[in-house]
């Protein structure tokens, strides 16, 4: 088999997997209600992808259509609001599309919604396969092959890496090398050889090229549990994260803000980032009498979902910027307050804009009637950057909620 012919099947073996991971998904009790709010079921989500006819213009890393961004790039790192944003920013190409080839524009209630958008930011959690090819160099420029054996050939100073064959995902390598952290760095100190540091997927990379050199015999392929993010929350604060990093990852004095830290990243590029700060960690732990955290099963897994998502519900925003955003995006025009005859309803009055899911739906259900009337006044479509449109529902929120 060449190398690129392996690549392409496991790519497909990757994409493969998440599908499976997402049907087991549903079967994990309360893995989509926590008090951190992870509302929404991606196993529904990737459901209501199909038959709402999604795929046929939008792919999941590569498989579907063309016509619309992969949804598993457009999810990465964004909240509910940012998504809502982009979605809302296409959406007048979209109804183009849709009319010029005849079909009906999809509908979804608040619940389906949030089932298609967990869908959609839940897909990227997962990791795109890596390179054997890159992964093998990587092993030797960070030294690992002088410690560790692998195929028979290798250092004998660590634990052989072949056992590591059996996963397809790079989690449960980062959490042996995660585990084995404080011991891996005492060595390498005496030796006077330098950590190594990671970045971008080349832990990924590095668990492709274990799965390809190892001598590991009758191995079945073991697809984890997916990682669930409330696990993840309560093990957060176990483990003893939240003295450095807060109670909801928004940093302390002695650790970063994880919000930023892992925005946009993938599960293996988060892993690196915890790896490579894994040294002055376990410094300032043992300096605080804090016990270094080791993770068994999938909970490294469930941390880094429990980090990955901590941006997407965030609702905190400034309802004096959503009221300037309200007038100038031109919303004011059609949506204008104290009983005034409009085009649209009155949002002071709506319930649909007291909760993030409500006005997603409504904006997405009414997209097409609201286009049509602003293509008649040739008007320009809004368009929603960054933050933009969390600051507008926190406005519409408290107006809605002050005249209940």
């Amino acid at each position: 088999m060449t190398n690129s012919s392996h690549r392409v099947r496991l790519r497909w073996f990757g994409t493969l997997g998440v599908l499976m991971l997402l049907c087991a998904y549903a079967a994990v009790p309360g893995a989509a209600q926590s008090s951190q709010s992870f509302t929404g079921d991606p196993a529904v989500g990737r459901r209501l992808f199909l038959e709402r006819d999604c795929v046929r213009c939008h792919s999941v890393w590569g498989n579907g259509g063309t016509l619309g961004p992969d949804f598993a790039v457009v999810g990465a790192g964004r909240s509910l609001y940012q998504l809502a944003g982009v979605f809302w920013n296409h959406t007048p190409r979209m109804i183009e599309t849709v009319r010029d080839r005849g079909v009906e524009w999809p509908t979804f209630s608040e619940t389906e919604l949030a089932d298609i958008i967990s869908y959609i930011y839940y897909v990227k959690l997962f990791d795109e396969p890596g390179d054997p090819e890159l992964g093998e160099r990587w092993f030797s420029d960070k030294l690992c092959d002088q410690c560790h054996s692998l195929g028979g050939s290798g250092g004998r100073l660590g634990p052989p890496l072949d056992s590591y064959a059996q996963y397809v995902a790079p989690v449960i390598l980062a959490q042996g090398m995660w585990n084995h952290g404080p011991v891996m760095e005492a060595q390498q100190t005496s030796r006077g050889v330098a950590l190594p540091t990671y970045q971008g997927g080349e832990i990924a990379d590095m668990q492709a090229y274990i799965r390809q050199a190892s001598s590991l015999q009758g191995r079945d392929v073991v697809l984890l549990q997916p990682p669930d993010p409330n696990v993840g929350s309560s093990l957060f604060r176990s483990k003893g994260c939240v003295t450095c990093h807060g109670a909801n990852g928004r940093g302390t004095a002695l650790g970063p803000d994880l919000r930023v830290a892992t925005q946009r990243l993938r599960v293996s590029e988060i892993a690196g980032r915890l790896l490579n700060h894994s040294s002055r960690m376990a410094a300032a732990m043992l300096a605080g009498g804090v016990t270094f955290p080791r993770f068994q099963g999938t909970q490294m897994a469930d941390i880094i979902a429990y980090l990955y998502y901590l941006r997407f519900y965030e609702a905190d925003g400034d309802g004096e910027t959503g009221q300037a955003l309200f007038v100038e995006k031109g919303c004011v025009g059609c949506h204008p307050f104290d009983g005034l005859i409009s085009m649209g309803p009155d949002l002071s009055a709506s319930q649909v804009v007291l909760t993030p899911f409500g006005l997603a739906t409504a904006m997405w259900d009414h997209a097409p009637a609201m286009y049509d009337q602003i293509q008649a006044v040739d008007a320009d479509w809004p368009r929603f950057e960054d933050d933009e449109m969390r600051d507008l529902s926190v406005y519409l929120r408290a107006l809605a909620s002050r005249g209940r």
